[in-house]
């Protein structure tokens, strides 16, 4: 059930392309990496137990069941029996909504002098509301970034698309805790805000193409559709064991620097500078190494040097300096970055263009959830069982994971030499 794009399907140019996906990103993952990484490491610092720091994880859940919602979006962007893309009308108002309730947060708390543990319920409410604003703005975002990526663009486009997300990741967590700590984390919800609102500007001055299709023009986008595809079902199951692993440790990583001595400001620095670049770094290695190992080789490759730095990690996690253990987690990082590009240029291939919104958002959805239900559990794991086990499932996990992409890999080239014998 596979649809491919007319020849003729109009793209931006890639300079401009480029550009309008690194600021839609940097914005979407200030949003997330704030509410996952800098928010639980905050309320670490206060004194918050463990299973509090690791329930901020539910924050998760708007990306995680906005699949239900995505057709209605999907329509909206991609109307029936019109030729015009809505992509870009969506994702600024999406843009600016996020940075209007940043603002509203961090003023009503500057001005009443609301902390954030007494406050927690209220603050994380707002969280809430910000993070659904943002979950539905990257319905669009998605659609946007499939539509414009032709197979020949994917591993570049993917990696400005990763890179850009580190950059909003150095921006949430690592600036965000720099900032509360030099002015407040009121300023710094404020300053995140007018963060955003510049990154908007590419994308401000970006004319999206039409569709060219008289197919396209006609669909209209549902689940149905998309669970019918056998190609969606197979990314979502690659996507869950490639994944599984980081998303049991990611939001555990400042926690862990913190209870082996490290001061929120020494977090800080290094997830916006050491731990960051690693990534990005990462995610410019992808670029090439999907170019040179196209498909499910280059995931199950990366999935696979993941789970040995999280049994290291593991191993290293009761007895280990604070330095090594600082190592190991930029290591991750930089595999991170290979691992996310390697990962979106497989699964935009198997997103169909007639509803690339909804088929992409089924894929980040499922993530979400897994993330979410998985920060919560380990939270729970570090608290009861220490850091070590927590490492420690997450490698087993993701071993077990790179097994599956592997026998994948094998089977998609079983069919394609199959192919080639018949043609």
């Amino acid at each position: 059930m596979s649809t491919a794009l007319p020849n003729s399907a109009a793209r931006l140019g890639l300079r401009q392309l480029l550009l309008a996906v690194a600021g839609i990103y940097v914005t979407q993952s200030i949003i997330t990496v704030l509410i996952t990484q800098a928010l639980p490491t905050l309320l670490r610092n206060e004194g918050a137990s463990l299973e509090i720091a690791g329930l901020t994880a539910l924050l998760w859940l708007p990306w995680g069941i906005r699949f239900l919602w995505a057709p209605y979006i999907e329509r909206w962007r991609l109307p029936q029996g019109v030729a015009e893309r809505r992509s870009r009308k969506i994702v600024l108002l999406g843009q600016w909504l996020m940075a209007l309730i940043l603002f509203v947060i961090g003023v009503v708390c500057w001005f009443e002098q609301l902390s954030l543990v007494s406050h927690i319920g209220w603050i994380l409410g707002a969280l809430l509301l910000a993070a659904l604003v943002a979950a539905t703005a990257d319905i669009a975002c998605d659609g946007f970034v499939v539509d414009q990526l032709s197979e020949g663009r994917r591993g570049w486009g993917n990696s400005i698309q990763v890179g850009g997300a580190y950059l909003g990741a150095m921006l949430g967590s690592g600036g965000f805790l720099l900032l509360v700590r030099w002015w407040g984390w009121e300023v710094a919800l404020i300053a995140t805000g007018l963060v955003i609102l510049l990154l908007t500007t590419p994308m401000v001055m970006t004319k999206e193409p039409a569709r060219q299709s008289h197919v396209e023009t006609n669909h209209q986008p549902s689940l149905w559709y998309a669970l019918r595809r056998p190609e969606v079902r197979l990314g979502l199951l690659m996507l869950l064991v490639s994944s599984v692993g980081i998303r049991l440790s990611l939001g555990m990583f400042g926690p862990f620097l913190l209870d082996k001595g490290m001061s929120l400001d020494q977090v800080g620095w290094l997830f916006g500078s050491l731990y960051i670049g690693a990534g990005l770094g990462g995610a410019v290695a992808g670029g090439f190494f999907v170019r040179f190992v196209p498909g499910w080789r280059a995931v199950w490759i990366a999935v696979g040097v993941k789970a040995c730095v999280l049994a290291l990690l593991a191993i290293a996690a009761p007895t280990a300096s604070l330095s090594v253990v600082t190592w190991l987690v930029v290591v991750m990082f930089a595999v991170m970055g290979v691992l996310w590009v390697a990962l979106y240029s497989t699964l935009m291939s198997l997103a169909s263009p007639l509803q690339a919104g909804v088929d992409f958002t089924m894929f980040q959805s499922g993530d979400a959830l897994l993330a979410g239900v998985a920060g919560v559990l380990a939270g729970w794991l570090s608290q009861h069982f220490g850091y070590a086990t927590c490492f420690g499932l997450a490698a087993v996990l993701t071993l077990i994971g790179t097994v599956m992409v592997r026998q994948q890999d094998q089977k998609a080239n079983s069919h394609v030499a199959v192919d080639v014998v018949q043609g």
